[in-house]
């Protein structure tokens, strides 16, 4: 016999100053979903979920490059703006891709 799973509760917002809470705060300046925005870091979707939450913490070269993303959006905008993956990029289909068979 399982036990019952506790219902998720609700994540509190990051703190302003936390790591997660820049992850969301550059998410929305630059109006990037989950998707673009993992494109934008460079990781999986899980891992910035992750981030965005608090529930991982990025180690010291990852800090150090995303202040080094924030100075080239700052000192460079039209350089910045090529770094930023394009909307209209097709999201990548799920399940197995279908055959003639199917």
């Amino acid at each position: 016999m399982s036990t019952p799973k506790k219902p998720r509760s609700a994540r509190p917002d990051p703190s302003p100053d936390s790591f997660a809470a820049r992850v969301r705060d550059t998410m929305h300046r630059l109006n990037l979903d989950e998707r673009e925005a993992a494109d934008y870091f460079g990781i999986p979707v899980f891992t910035l979920r992750k981030w965005a939450t608090g529930e991982r913490q990025p180690g010291a070269a990852v800090l150090r490059l995303f202040d080094v993303l924030g100075m080239v959006e700052a000192m460079a905008p039209a350089l910045h703006v090529a770094l930023i993956p394009p909307a209209s990029v097709p999201k990548r289909p799920r399940g197995r891709p279908k055959t003639k068979a199917d």
